[in-house]
């Protein structure tokens, strides 16, 4: 088996939050995380906010693309996950990201994993995104990680800080490896169900290998034999209790 594990809470605790929401985020410390992921999608005005749907219906008592509102107007929208939690956390609304930040400076013991997510591209290419992201994520220093789909990005945060990065494999394949190489990025970001399915050993290069969507200790286990060093998992607590860690 590889080295210690270490856990990243996904979209903060979000088995027991609502996810990417101020009160998932800052329950990631006391949760026994050593990172915490969330999400940035951008409002009408040009501000990153902390979202990952394009749309606000799943996870909000809003409705409609984001991109059509303001900051402020998002700012007034409860983030609250109704289908999941019903009103108990009524009021719990959608963070900036610079507020989020904020917040997550004085939790100094996690490493935060900011995902600039590629619709957001889409509409605010990376010349533009990338500025605002990094500006608002200032507040946490050497802690930040910038990460994406988007190697594009990625190229465009190393040109403009001194910041690590993180590539989220679109695939895994020989080519996409060699994408990784040239990038030579801090960490490399991978859906469990893409890793092969045989029990090789990862890639090695720049990176540490970190996997999302973990759930339970046997698929930990198996990740961590192949080399993944990071365990992205909604419910880290467990996950660390189950691996006895």
């Amino acid at each position: 088996m590889s080295t210690q594990a270490r856990f990243i809470a996904h979209r903060g605790v979000a088995r027991h939050y609502p996810e990417n929401t101020l009160a998932a985020l800052l329950a990631a410390e006391q949760a026994g995380a050593d990172a915490v992921e969330l999400d940035v999608q951008f409002s009408s005005d040009g501000v990153p906010m902390v979202m990952h749907d394009t749309m606000l219906e799943r996870t909000t008592d809003g409705c409609g693309n984001i991109g059509t509102y303001t900051a402020d107007e998002l700012a007034a929208i409860s983030a609250h996950e109704p289908q999941r939690f019903g009103d108990r956390f009524l009021g719990e609304n959608i963070p900036s990201l610079s507020k989020a930040c904020t917040e997550l400076a004085g939790a100094t013991s996690l490493q935060v994993f900011i995902e600039v997510k590629p619709e957001s591209l889409t509409r605010r290419p990376p010349h533009l995104s990338i500025p605002a992201v990094l500006e608002a994520s200032a507040p946490l220093g050497s802690r930040r990680v910038i990460i994406s789909y988007n190697d594009g990005a990625l190229q465009t945060v190393r040109s403009r800080a001194d910041c690590t990065i993180g590539w989220v494999l679109p695939a895994f394949d020989r080519a996409t490896i060699e994408r990784a190489r040239a990038l030579k990025p801090d960490y490399l970001f991978c859906d469990r169900l893409r890793f092969p399915a045989e029990p090789t050993a990862l890639p090695v290069g720049s990176w540490a290998w970190a996997a999302y969507e973990v759930e339970t200790g046997e698929q930990a286990r198996a990740l961590m034999r192949q080399g993944v060093t990071w365990l992205e998992t909604m419910a880290p607590q467990e996950l660390r209790t189950e691996l006895a860690l």
